[in-house]
């Protein structure tokens, strides 16, 4: 039975596939430290700006006159020589041609003729230049979301730090204080730790501002609000509750234990030296205590409890502390409103 025999493609058959194609093909055949060009196909003549009769036959430092540019390229021909294998590799064109530069990604493979002597680099290239530039582009409108991300996590964080810090002073403001009171109180209850509270007002400060301005209102404010926020602890709530006075939630705190160290600070900074003007100014202040579950267990009956102790302070000469007492001093309250 006889087989068929297939046809066999010729030289012609096989240049003609490889110059359909759009990547550039080449062969170079070594001898001794230069190379010739012996096959290039379609693609890399109309890259090379020259017909197929003016690359053939010449020697690659003949194609390539610039010495950098060739040192590259028969740097790689020498590793896949010396390693007997394929290569794969980027390449540019600089010192080629200007830029931009066109980009290729480059396979060679060394090869050895039929008598086992001749050594010669098979190549492709394929320009992906724009394969290159869109990933570029992409990298870079990565990174630029990422960064308006940044921002943007920036700004809501500013924006939630906003809603819950007088602008002033950059404590807490009335609104945070109150959530953080109410949700302190019920969790205090359920493990049964005292809650303290502290209300602060600075002694005569209407008129440091008629005599001064508002400015320099602002002034003591900021440098009163740092110094108070300095002394207390991590867990402590600290807030501006509106105009020069201030309301402090001390967790875990018992009255006596807060008043001790109410009275330290006081000590340390009372009065508080600042100067305005070219004028040094002693500024002190007046606080009341008032304590859960003593004196309640509601946000609101806590608040007026420790406001009604500030009162009796500022009643009793200022400068001082005080602490909530029942009849006391809603007996004053009740005559302040009748007179």
């Amino acid at each position: 039975m006889s087989v068929p025999v297939t046809d066999v493609p010729d030289i012609h058959l096989l240049k003609g596939m490889l110059d359909t194609m759009i990547d550039h093909v080449f062969l170079m055949r070594v001898e001794e430290d230069r190379y010739r060009m012996v096959y290039c196909n379609h693609a890399m003549e109309n890259f090379m700006h020259a017909s197929r009769s003016m690359l053939q036959d010449r020697f690659l430092d003949d194609i390539i006159p610039d010495p950098v540019l060739y040192q590259r390229i028969t740097d790689n021909y020498q590793r896949a020589l010396a390693a007997d294998r394929a290569l794969r590799y980027e390449e540019t064109t600089e010192g080629f041609q200007p830029a931009p530069y066109t980009i290729f990604d480059t396979r060679i493979a060394p090869l050895t003729a039929s008598d086992g002597q001749v050594r010669y680099i098979c190549g492709i290239s394929r320009d992906i230049t724009a394969r290159r530039n869109a990933e570029t582009a992409l990298q870079h409108t990565n990174q630029t979301l990422k960064h308006q991300l940044v921002e943007i996590q920036r700004l809501q964080e500013q924006l939630q730090n906003d809603a819950v810090r007088d602008p002033l002073t950059n404590l807490f403001n009335r609104r945070y204080f109150m959530e953080s009171l109410t949700r302190e109180l019920h969790r205090a209850q359920r493990e049964n730790y005292p809650i303290t509270l502290m209300m602060l007002d600075i002694d005569y400060f209407k008129s440091l501002n008629d005599d001064f301005g508002h400015a320099a209102g602002d002034r003591v404010l900021t440098a009163f609000s740092h110094q108070l926020r300095e002394g207390m602890r991590t867990e402590d709530v600290v807030s501006r509750w509106g105009g020069e006075e201030f309301l402090i939630m001390m967790p875990g705190l018992a009255l006596k234990d807060a008043r001790n160290r109410i009275e330290t600070w006081r000590q340390n900074y009372s009065p508080m030296a600042i100067t305005l003007g070219g004028r040094e100014l002693n500024i002190r202040f007046s606080a009341g205590l008032a304590t859960a579950p003593q004196h309640g267990l509601d946000p609101d009956e806590l608040i007026n409890a420790a406001d009604a102790a500030l009162y009796h302070a500022k009643t009793e000469g200022r400068d001082q502390v005080q602490v909530f007492q029942s009849y006391g001093i809603e007996a004053d309250r009740t005559n302040e409103s009748a007179e």
